[in-house]
């Protein structure tokens, strides 16, 4: 059976995406939490964030040593815009984060479990690679838009 991209890349692995970054940052703003499900949605960009034998210290460096992973970034960050939006809307909904000031912010008093038995083998995967991505997101908002060529 066939599983669509609208199927497979929904608001819960969407949700669970921000959170595997919210988990390291505890606070990003909106703007970079647009850019992480591109990042999780394609599969071998996923690959090299969650492989730990893998370094990458910058954008700059993951595009370098895999251009071709980032060809259809733009592509990608508007087809998953609406997704990435309902997925922030639904964590608020949710009560695990709070949206302040152009921030995105994770609810720490509200329990979530990241156990396998209970997200599952893709969540988990997702999550393994947010402290990479993490890193990642750390640097500049206009140094990310501008290397992923997302046009505004």
């Amino acid at each position: 059976m066939q599983i669509s991209n609208d199927t497979y890349n929904n608001e819960l692995i969407g949700g669970i995406s921000m959170l595997s970054i919210l988990k390291e940052f505890k606070k990003i703003t909106l703007t970079k939490a647009l850019l992480i499900i591109p990042f999780y949605t394609h599969q071998q960009s996923l690959r090299v964030l969650r492989n730990n034998n893998i370094k990458i210290r910058s954008i700059e460096e993951f595009i370098i040593k895999y251009p071709s992973y980032f060809s259809n970034y733009n592509e990608r960050f508007y087809s998953l815009l609406t997704v990435s939006i309902n997925s922030i809307i639904l964590l608020n909904k949710m009560g695990l984060i709070t949206i302040e000031d152009n921030c995105i912010i994770l609810n720490e008093e509200n329990e979530f479990s990241y156990e396998k038995k209970d997200i599952g083998n893709r969540a988990c995967e997702i999550l393994k690679a947010g402290r990479k991505l993490s890193y990642i997101l750390k640097d500049d908002e206009e140094n990310l838009y501008l290397q992923l060529k997302v046009e505004i």
